[in-house]
């Protein structure tokens, strides 16, 4: 289907975004901030909530990706990375209300997020009939 493959190649952008990001800032959250123009303390407890925000992020890329190939799974992954990324770009923006600006790094991961989450949105409205035709066929065909 030509249709699930373009789902497939969204997802797999999602995923890996998600995967790539999360792992950096879990496995080494000093050199994340650094690209961010930010300059975290060697804090055990702050680095601790750091990596526990890239765990999170990482293991939701890893299921994102998971709907890329397991198409039942789609549906999920997309709210999935629709919501991570839109979380994490709405929470950025409350962020510069409360506390201003924070700089051009931040503004950059904010811009970035939005975009990757208006694509998991333009993924989920897309190809939502493709997936119930899908399931359709799923539960006439016996198959998995």
């Amino acid at each position: 289907m030509k249709e699930s493959r373009g789902l497939k190649v969204i997802l797999i952008v999602l995923g890996l975004a998600l995967v790539f990001f999360g792992g950096w800032r879990l496995l080494d959250p000093f050199g994340f901030y650094v690209f961010s123009g930010l300059e975290l303390p060697d804090d055990a407890g702050l680095l601790s909530e750091v990596r526990g925000a890239g765990g999170i992020i990482l293991i939701s890329g890893l299921i994102v990706g998971l709907g890329a190939f397991r198409y039942a799974r789609s549906r999920t992954a997309v709210v999935l990375a629709a919501a991570v990324f839109l979380s994490l770009a709405v929470a950025r923006l409350l962020g510069i209300v409360l506390d201003g600006s924070p700089g051009s790094g931040v503004l950059m991961g904010m811009t970035i997020e939005l975009v990757l989450g208006i694509l998991a949105l333009f993924a989920y409205f897309n190809y939502r009939d493709l997936r119930a035709n899908y399931a359709v066929g799923q539960s006439t065909s016996g198959s998995t």
